[in-house]
C-alpha cells in the first residue's frame, strides 16, 4: 500500500513538473524572426493586382492607460498549472513573443482572455446615437503598434482607398469628385464588425505568415470574432480586406464613366450621368459578395442641383472645395460669442462642461482653414482664440 502511494506521489510530482515547464521553460523552437518577410511587398491577394505603392499610417488608435492593465501580471506557479491550455500552437506563441518584443508570459496572459484586456466607452456620431469604442490596455496597444509597423504598414492598398493613410486627407478624398453633376453616397453598415477573425487569420497568411502564427496574430487584433474600433491594426486591416472589393468597385465605376473613392465605410461614386438603379444593384451584388452589408438608410443618390458634401467637405461648387455654409455659421457663431462674451460664459451658456471646447473649435478651424486656406476669417479667428 505505501509503495503504491509513493508512486501515485512521484507520478503527480512529475506532472506537475511537466506542466510547470512546458508553459514557460523553453521549447526548443526557432526564436529567428528573421525567416518571414515582414515587408509583405509578395502579398498574395489572389488575383496578384497590386494597389498603390503608397504606405498606410495609423491615426485612429487611443493613447490611454486603464485598469485592465493591472489583470496582465505574470501568471502564479499554481495558475500556470492548473490553468486551461491555449488553443494556440506553444512555438508560435514563443515566436510571437519575440518578433513583438514581449515577455511570452505576458503575451499568454493576453492570449488567455484579450477582452480583459480593453475598456470600452461611447463616442457620439454626427448623425446621431453613438459608437462603441474598445480601447486597448497599453500593453496590448503597444503589440499592436507593433503588428501595424512591423507587418501592415508595408502591404500595397488600392489607390482608391483614401482613410487612415499617410498624407492622405478627407480633402483627397473630396477633390476626387469635384465638379461632377451626380453623386452616389454610400455606407457600410458596421464596416470593422464585418470583418471576422477568421478573415484575418486568411489575411496574415496572405502576407506569409504560417497558420500557427496568423492564429496567434489575429487573436490579437480582433475582440470577440472581430475587428475592434479602438485597436491600432483595425484601420489598416480593414483596407487590407476591402481591397479587392475596390478593385471591383473600381471596375463598375470605369464601365459607367464614374469616379470611385472610399474612406472606411464610406463609399462615394460621382460623374455626369449616373444610372442610380442598375448600378446600384451591382454595387451592392458586390459588397454582399465580399461580406459587407450596405446601410440602407444612409444611402443618398445627389442630381445636378442638389447639395454635395463629401467626407464633410462640399463640392457643390464644381470649382473648389468648401466648409458646408450651415457648419460655417455654426462655428462663426461661437467664435463671437467667445470673443464677445468670453469662453467661461458661453459654455454656460450653451450648457457645455467639456473641458477640450475650446480645443475642439481650434481644431476645427484648423481644418476649415486646410480646405480654405486663403480664408482671411478663419486665420484672424485662429489668432485671436489663441489669445485666450
Amino acid at each position: 500500500m505505501n509503495i503504491a502511494l509513493v508512486i501515485l506521489i512521484t507520478v503527480l510530482v512529475l506532472w506537475l513538473l511537466y506542466k510547470l515547464f512546458s508553459s514557460g521553460g523553453k521549447d526548443g523552437y526557432d526564436r529567428n524572426t528573421n525567416s518571414y518577410s515582414h515587408s509583405a511587398d509578395n502579398y498574395d491577394r489572389g488575383d496578384k493586382r497590386k494597389g498603390s505603392s503608397k504606405k498606410p499610417i495609423f491615426s485612429f488608435f487611443l493613447k490611454k492607460k486603464n485598469s485592465t492593465e493591472k489583470k496582465a501580471k505574470r501568471q502564479s506557479f499554481f495558475a500556470r498549472i492548473f490553468s486551461e491550455p491555449l488553443p494556440f500552437d506553444d512555438r508560435a506563441i514563443t515566436w510571437c513573443a519575440n518578433f513583438l518584443i514581449v515577455e511570452k508570459n505576458t503575451l499568454v496572459n493576453i492570449l488567455r482572455d484579450t477582452s480583459a484586456h480593453y475598456s470600452h466607452f461611447k463616442l457620439g456620431k454626427k448623425s446621431g446615437g453613438y459608437r462603441m469604442i474598445s480601447a486597448p490596455s497599453t500593453t496590448l496597444l503597444n503589440i499592436q503598434k507593433i503588428i501595424h509597423k512591423r507587418i501592415l504598414l508595408s502591404v500595397n492598398l488600392h489607390p482608391a482607398s483614401m482613410g487612415f493613410r499617410q498624407n492622405i486627407s478627407v480633402a483627397h478624398n473630396a477633390k476626387v469628385h469635384l465638379g461632377n453633376k451626380e453623386m452616389l453616397k454610400l455606407d457600410i453598415a458596421d464596416f470593422f464588425g464585418s470583418i471576422k477573425k477568421d478573415r484575418i487569420i486568411k489575411t496574415f497568411g496572405k502576407i506569409g505568415y504560417p497558420v500557427n502564427i496568423s492564429q496567434v496574430l489575429a487573436e490579437l487584433c480582433t475582440l470577440e470574432d472581430n475587428l475592434p474600433q479602438g485597436a491600432a491594426t483595425s484601420p489598416t486591416l480593414s483596407n487590407i480586406i476591402a481591397y479587392d472589393m475596390d478593385i471591383k468597385l473600381v471596375s463598375v465605376a470605369q464601365k459607367n464613366n464614374l469616379k470611385y473613392t472610399r474612406y472606411a465605410d464610406d463609399l462615394t461614386f460621382s460623374g455626369e450621368d449616373i444610372p442610380f438603379e442598375l448600378i446600384l444593384s451591382e454595387i451592392s451584388d458586390i459588397i454582399k459578395e465580399e461580406k459587407f452589408v450596405i446601410q440602407r438608410k444612409k444611402t443618398r443618390f445627389l442630381t445636378e442641383k442638389k447639395r454635395k458634401i463629401v467626407t464633410g467637405i462640399s463640392v457643390s461648387s464644381g470649382e473648389k472645395l468648401m466648409i458646408p455654409k450651415a457648419k460655417k455659421r455654426a462655428v462663426k457663431k461661437n467664435v463671437h460669442y467667445i470673443l464677445t462674451k468670453g469662453l467661461g460664459e458661453h459654455q454656460r451658456f450653451i450648457g457645455s462642461t467639456d473641458p477640450s471646447y475650446l480645443k475642439r473649435l481650434m481644431g476645427y478651424l484648423n481644418f476649415w482653414l486646410m480646405v480654405e486656406p486663403d480664408n482671411e476669417y478663419v486665420k484672424k479667428s485662429i489668432a485671436a482664440l489663441k489669445k485666450i
